[in-house]
């Protein structure tokens, strides 16, 4: 899975959402089954473990870095997704 965190035509950024599905590490267990807002990307730069992924916050404001095997897509057109 690929989600992309480009910019659109008028230069702002896109809001792409993600639901915690497998979480495989403690940071991202307590969000199992949320939807939290990808804000960024994840990687070496800024991961201890120089694992890959996205930068994800969640409802109670914290900043959380998740794999794309612990994510799925969410489409957010739909109240009952959040």
């Amino acid at each position: 899975m690929c989600i992309s965190v480009g910019r659109t035509a008028d230069g702002s950024t896109p809001m792409h959402y993600v639901r915690v599905t497998k979480p495989r590490y403690a940071q991202s267990q307590r969000y199992h089954g949320q939807v939290g807002e990808v804000v960024g990307r994840w990687g070496p730069e800024n991961s201890a473990d120089s694992r890959d992924g996205y930068l994800v916050e969640f409802a109670d404001g914290e900043i959380v870095g998740l794999t794309e095997e612990e994510v799925e897509a969410v489409d957010v057109s739909s109240p009952s997704e959040s």
